[in-house]
């Protein structure tokens, strides 16, 4: 049987486009019993037979379709902001497709220098790791010399919120988490106090960078180091930094961070007022003139150290202007709500630092075999974040919409 020429061109036009996309599922998203603005939304799928490097997702909502920027993370996880607003007890859907084109444009990127990973959004810099060791200023102790360290830190404007090497504490390096007091092999190990030449943290291996159109950063490996002769690692931490893309005035960044024990000895991280989780110098020329800090639980300068915050929040006049960051830490952090190490008022002339301390309060033991996770998410602004806003942004972190998807 011979079939008209316009009914084999319509067949094959419909082959044709059947080949480019596939609707793969619909995934709903609930707001449940907080607002959601631009939150960012991570869904694991099933594992499906289809490359999804060029997935598309469609909001659908009020009879349209709109197109979502949307990014795999991982084989089966991807990864959107869900822009503008969804009421509390709201949901929206979305229809998933697969795609043959792949959108190469990437928002946030990853540029690679002879010293530096810098992240960037929109060729305007986020932050910069340094994986190169950074030496101290001329005629101060070598001892203080090191590599693994974010600095700076930049407001979405390009103000620096972040201080290395000040005079008071030369081992003070923008943002870092080294741990303190520590036990290992029978040796008390000091991470922190870098004059001690007693241990250290060294970026180890080349990042894996990743650039994309909602998320960009890189993955490192660093090296908890004894400065025993012979030289032994005690732990290794895997370091996750990814920035996001978004519509906000302000930059969201996580930081990840995943410790195993190095070799087949235990290390138990004492308990002493800092050490690890996530520390920040201020910049420099904040003072408790002209910045503040504030807790979770209504803490300030004043009576904020050795309480418990589920985030913090730096603020202050930077370079003509005024900026800073809220610190949130996830819920399943160890010794969650975190203790807080922040510096009182009156301590190095008003200077600013501030951190998550996990074990200011109780010691943590490490064991082999096993990997201990410890994950912060940082919001960078320019003016002030009020505590409904810092709040808000908790709450996506720590309850995040309710997901599922369906065929």
């Amino acid at each position: 049987m011979r079939y008209p020429r316009y009914v084999l061109l319509l067949v094959l036009l419909m082959s044709t486009l059947f080949s480019q996309a596939q609707l793969l599922g619909r995934i709903t998203v609930k707001a449940g019993q907080y607002a959601r603005h631009n939150t960012i939304i991570r869904v694991a799928l099933p594992q499906f037979h289809i490359q999804l490097m060029s997935a598309e997702l469609l909001n659908v909502e009020g009879g349209k379709k709109i197109v979502t920027p949307v990014q795999m993370e991982g084989e089966h996880t991807i990864v959107w902001r869900l822009e503008g607003d969804l009421p509390a007890g709201a949901e929206r859907v979305y229809e998933l497709w697969s795609k043959k084109d792949y959108d190469r444009v990437a928002k946030v990127t990853v540029r690679t220098t002879n010293t530096a990973y810098i992240v960037e959004k929109d060729n305007k810099p986020v932050l910069q790791y340094n994986y190169a060791v950074m030496e101290p200023p001329a005629g101060v102790d070598t001892a203080f010399r090191r590599s693994g360290f974010i600095h700076p830190a930049y407001t979405p404007s390009g103000k620096v919120l972040t201080n290395i090497h000040p005079k008071d504490h030369y081992h003070h390096f923008g943002i870092w988490n080294p741990w303190t007091d520590t036990k290992f092999e029978n040796d008390t190990v000091d991470f922190w106090n870098l004059k001690k030449l007693s241990g250290t943290v060294r970026f180890s291996q080349p990042a894996r960078t990743m650039n994309g159109k909602v998320f960009g950063g890189f993955l490192v490996t660093q090296q908890h180091v004894v400065l025993s002769k012979p030289e032994k690692t005690a732990m290794v931490e895997f370091l996750e930094v990814l920035a996001y893309d978004g519509k906000d005035k302000e930059q969201v960044w996580d930081y990840n961070s995943r410790l195993r024990c190095a070799g087949k000895s235990p290390i138990t991280l004492l308990e002493y007022r800092y050490g690890g989780g996530f520390a920040i110098r201020g910049a420099g020329e904040w003072n408790n003139e002209n910045s503040a800090v504030l807790t979770s639980e209504g803490k300030t300068r004043k009576d904020a150290d050795n309480t418990h915050a589920r985030w913090f929040k730096i603020a202050g006049a930077l370079n003509g202007g005024k900026g800073g960051l809220l610190v949130l830490s996830a819920p399943d952090n160890f010794n969650s709500p975190q203790p807080v190490r922040i510096w009182p008022e009156k301590d190095q002339n008003g200077q600013v630092f501030a951190m998550f301390s996990p074990t200011k309060d109780r010691e943590w033991v490490l064991t082999p075999g096993n990997e201990y996770p410890q994950k912060y998410r940082v919001i960078t602004f320019d003016g002030d974040l009020t505590t409904a806003q810092a709040e808000a942004y908790y709450n996506d972190y720590a309850f995040p919409p309710e997901c599922t998807f369906s065929k």
